[in-house]
């Protein structure tokens, strides 16, 4: 009988190490899927960041212009005038138009605007937006700039002519809010279980986690639509 006893204490000893080994597994794995996506989301700030650095300078610099173009005009010395003004007006050429009313979105829009056409990418935009968003900037810049800069790496693989990606983003209704980043792909997508995983590394895309945690949030929706080699990525978010 205590031998009995002893080896069923042995086996629950046993048992318990074993629980306790696999939590702690799944403790560190959390931890590790964690730290990838706040490494995600240091990233995505501080290109923001950067982003906006330079418009400041841009806003700085436009001061100065103003100044010379006074000078002048009160001078009276117009040729200088006219082939200063010239000359600035070849510097706007490549100013890009305000691509939505808020100003964060806007700024994220512009970086990726900027980076994908230094890639040759065709981007189209659509960001109907109010001013005043229902929801905290950083959720849906999370959201969209995620989703962004897969349809961005998505396409770098495609021929440049073949390189093309459409954004929408509107108000369903005052408490809904839809978005829709569409791309072309090269069609090969790697699946485990139903699950996409990421095509830059082993395991799951951290940038769609990252969209399916800020989703949930909002006890939204996201789905993924593929289908002649076109990629699009649906999001419902209930404010």
């Amino acid at each position: 009988m205590l031998a009995v006893s002893i080896s069923l204490l042995g086996i629950f000893l046993l048992l318990y190490e074993m629980y306790r080994v696999a939590k702690e597994y799944a403790r560190s794995s959390q931890l590790d899927r964690e730290n990838q996506l706040l490494a995600v989301e240091s990233r995505r700030y501080m290109e923001l960041r950067s982003y906006l650095e330079q418009t400041r300078h841009l806003r700085h610099d436009f001061r100065q212009h103003l100044h010379v173009i006074s000078g002048l005009t009160e001078a009276g010395r117009l040729d200088e005038l006219k082939s200063y003004l010239s000359q600035y007006e070849s510097e706007l050429s490549d100013a890009r138009p305000t691509l939505c009313v808020n100003a964060a979105v806007d700024a994220l829009a512009g970086h990726y605007d900027y980076e994908a056409r230094k890639q040759g990418i065709q981007i189209e935009w659509k960001l109907e937006l109010p001013k005043l968003l229902p929801l905290p900037e950083a959720d849906l810049c999370t959201i969209l700039g995620n989703l962004l800069e897969n349809a961005l790496h998505a396409s770098q693989k495609l021929p440049p002519e073949e390189r093309q990606v459409k954004v929408l983003a509107r108000m369903l209704s005052p408490a809904m809010m839809g978005l829709m980043v569409e791309n072309r792909y090269d069609g090969v997508l790697k699946k485990q279980g139903g699950v996409l995983h990421s095509t830059k590394h082993d395991g799951q895309g951290i940038g769609l986690v990252s969209v399916e945690t800020a989703v949930h949030r909002y006890h939204g929706n996201l789905t993924v639509e593929t289908g002649g080699n076109v990629f699009r990525a649906n999001v419902l978010l209930n404010l």
